[in-house]
């Protein structure tokens, strides 16, 4: 090769890098006072601040997860059970096909999504919701009738038990409750949209889930990631007034398999680094385990950048959950 050709190849690289790193990279989420909004919005300010990366948070009124799959998003947030669904075509998925370009980057946070009532409510359990007036529908965000269904089965009921309210997704959901028009919802703790809501009607209260082994096994049933844990009542779940039992299954980052290595390695890097910095955008990031990124998740595959950060700090091979 002669020196100006080489020239040109070495600018024309040069050029090309420089065209990658003026890239505007977008992070999916639901509507703003959503869980996945609070949590883009904090992980979108330490990537931009500490990977130098331009990143955007994109608002939409349903998952993360087609725009990633049609590469008009490059990273979202999602429950784990629905990515599983999303990627095999399966459950509210079934008939849509696989979608074998997702890639996950990281798990985020515990989702703790329990079912809401008001604090003065005789609603005590899940089971004492049969013939309430309960979220459904969701047509935008099929993820969170699922989601409700899990906590129903868990109790021995189901939507025919109780009276289904049609909402497209969970904000509407939360309006209907400070409507009035639901006895109870559903929305992730820590969540901007819950101080809105206390602010409109009161304080609130978290029903606690049944811990036999055939009701979990008939939640794990509707969703296959999830998985019961013990929360003790702290300053940042104040709808928490006792130590009970919930339903958790992980919130997890994603991308599509052909967004570059070298970006995906400095998102992760960026929040393994800096998760304090995270935390204190968003308190519900108090619950992120930089020591505990890499999860291993039946049918879903990590994408390759990420692999490599994890290989380097000693998370790879992924645990078990």
């Amino acid at each position: 090769m002669s020196l100006r050709v080489c020239a040109v190849a070495v600018a024309a690289a040069v050029a090309g890098s420089g065209a990658i790193q003026a890239q505007t990279l977008t992070v999916a989420t639901t509507q703003p006072g959503s869980l996945t909004h609070s949590l883009g919005s904090a992980v979108a300010k330490v990537i931009s601040e500490q990977a130098h990366l331009k990143v955007v948070v994109q608002p939409q009124g349903s998952s993360a997860l087609p725009p990633i799959a049609a590469k008009s998003a490059d990273f979202g947030f999602s429950n784990s059970y629905d990515v599983v669904f999303f990627v095999t075509g399966t459950g509210e998925y079934t008939g849509r096909g696989k979608q074998p370009n997702i890639r996950v980057v990281a798990r985020m946070i515990p989702n703790l999504s329990p079912m809401l009532v008001r604090a003065n409510s005789d609603i005590k359990s899940v089971k004492d919701l049969k013939g309430k007036r309960v979220p459904g529908g969701f047509a935008s965000q099929k993820s969170i009738r699922q989601s409700i269904l899990a906590h129903l089965v868990n109790a021995g009921l189901t939507y025919d038990d109780v009276k289904e309210v049609l909402a497209p997704n969970v904000v509407k959901s939360a309006d209907d409750f400070m409507a009035g028009k639901v006895d109870a919802f559903t929305f992730g703790l820590g969540a901007a949209k819950l101080k809105e809501v206390t602010a409109s009607v009161g304080p609130l209260r978290a029903l606690p889930m049944q811990t036999d082994p055939a009701a979990i096994a008939r939640m794990q049933a509707v969703l296959p990631t999830a998985y019961m844990l013990t929360m003790k009542p702290l300053p940042i779940w104040p709808e928490i007034h006792e130590p009970m039992p919930i339903m958790a299954f992980d919130m997890t980052m994603q991308t599509n398999a052909d967004v570059p290595d070298d970006v995906v390695y400095k998102v992760v890097k960026a929040m393994h680094d800096n998760a304090p910095d995270m935390a204190a955008t968003f308190a519900g990031l108090k619950q992120f385990k930089a020591n505990a990124m890499a999860i291993k998740y039946d049918k879903l595959t990590y994408h390759p950048g990420a692999i490599r950060y994890y290989t380097e700090i000693g998370q790879w091979p992924p645990k078990e959950q």
